[in-house]
């Protein structure tokens, strides 16, 4: 979920840049005045050089430059050219030396101005090229509203192991939270197979059990493909599985004397953690498969299909879907995530200050170390639904 940075958080970026770049002045202003009080032929200007040297790594290229230039002046004006106390040589030695110390340190700015370009370059084209896998949330469609988060355990990237998608097809909403074994970004590209099925898959498959068989027969031919074949050769490894849960808005025949407003959602489990639901009156009750299916990739095991599961969603309900990623998260003393007892507090809150919570605490229990990628999604009924649609 993406939003425009607050007034506090741009006081906050500013005082960063600024704050360095006022003690790295304050200092010199400080070597300057402690020289002028001090005996002349004790030199410090080889400490006002450290100025323009500490400049270069913690402020930027301008305020580099205006450093050096500032440190420059001053040693120059005491020590060089416009003072005799000292002879020829050390005036020319004061002017050369603040020369190449001020160049040097510019031209470090430099450089780290241009790594620092180069590396957003390379951010912004990975966050486009990740963003193409997974959609920002919310997602909408006519029946349902899917809000939510993704958090990688992997510095620095926006996509993992996790996976997810919300469609709009005539035959109803299809959504999908899947968990490729493993984590970080060496799963996209099973992830990338299996989000490619299924999003084709929803809109020629009526029904969920054709569109999570398409699933399997994708993440399957991912599997035998030269590039998956080559990045496990030396390794030994197995084929990864994708535990996911596939839920779909389809008409219900048994739900359409039901009351005004509910929306028939059906599960097809595949491994995954059980989704759940969320009541209006603030009671929480996990929806629990009674057979759960295998993971896709792992299909061909058995010949006993995998279970689908109804459940009419009541106006007001709604429905939390989660990786292991947050079942799974454990804090220093070993104990895992308490999601369900979570979600029984906060169950009467407003979706987006729900996921807030839930994110905020997560961290909290984790202390800030995710041993896992984390996705979370929240599926409700749309402002003006009709059930089924």
């Amino acid at each position: 979920m993406s939003r425009s940075p607050t007034r506090a958080e741009v006081r906050a970026a500013v005082s960063r840049r600024l704050l360095p770049f006022a003690l790295v002045l304050a200092y010199l202003v400080a070597v300057v005045v402690i020289d002028l009080r001090t005996p002349a032929y004790l030199r410090l200007d080889v400490y006002a050089a450290l100025a323009p040297v500490t400049a270069a790594a913690v402020c930027t290229y301008r305020q580099t430059v205006f450093v050096g230039l500032v440190d420059f002046f001053l040693m120059v004006a005491h020590h060089g050219v416009l003072t005799a106390e000292s002879s020829p040589v050390n005036r020319v030695g004061s002017v050369l030396g603040n020369i190449l110390i001020v160049g040097a340190a510019i031209a470090v700015a430099r450089l780290r101005r241009d790594g620092d370009a180069l590396l957003e370059r390379v951010r912004a084209t990975g966050e486009a090229a990740q963003r193409a896998l997974l959609r920002p949330l919310p997602l909408r469609t006519h029946s349902v509203v899917v809000d939510g988060f993704y958090v990688s355990s992997q510095r620095d990237a926006l996509v993992g192991g996790d996976i997810y998608e919300v469609v709009d097809t005539p035959y109803g909403t299809r959504v999908l939270i899947g968990d490729v074994r493993g984590k970080g970004l060496g799963t996209l590209g099973a992830g990338a197979a299996v989000l490619t099925a299924f999003r084709e898959a929803a809109y020629h498959r009526r029904d969920l059990d054709s569109g999570v068989a398409a699933m399997e027969q994708g993440l399957t031919r991912y599997h035998r493909s030269a590039e998956y074949q080559a990045r496990t050769a030396d390794a030994h490894a197995a084929e990864e599985f994708v535990t996911a849960l596939v839920m779909g808005t389809e008409e219900d025949p048994a739900a359409r004397d039901g009351s005004p407003g509910e929306v028939p959602v059906v599960f097809v489990d595949c491994g995954h953690p059980s989704p759940f639901l969320i009541g209006a009156d603030g009671g929480v009750r996990e929806l629990r498969a009674a057979e759960p299916g295998l993971p896709l990739g792992l299909g061909e095991l058995v010949d006993v299909p995998r279970s689908r599961q109804r459940v009419t969603l009541p106006p007001d309900c709604r429905v939390l879907a989660c990786t292991d990623g947050v079942t799974e998260a454990r804090n220093r003393d070993g104990g895992f995530y308490p999601l369900a007892e979570r979600l029984d507090a906060w169950a009467a809150l407003p979706t987006p200050e729900l996921l807030e919570r839930l994110r905020a605490d997560l961290a909290a229990h984790t202390g800030g170390r995710l041993q896992d990628d984390v996705a979370v999604l929240v599926v409700e009924r749309a402002p003006g639904s009709e059930a089924g649609r």
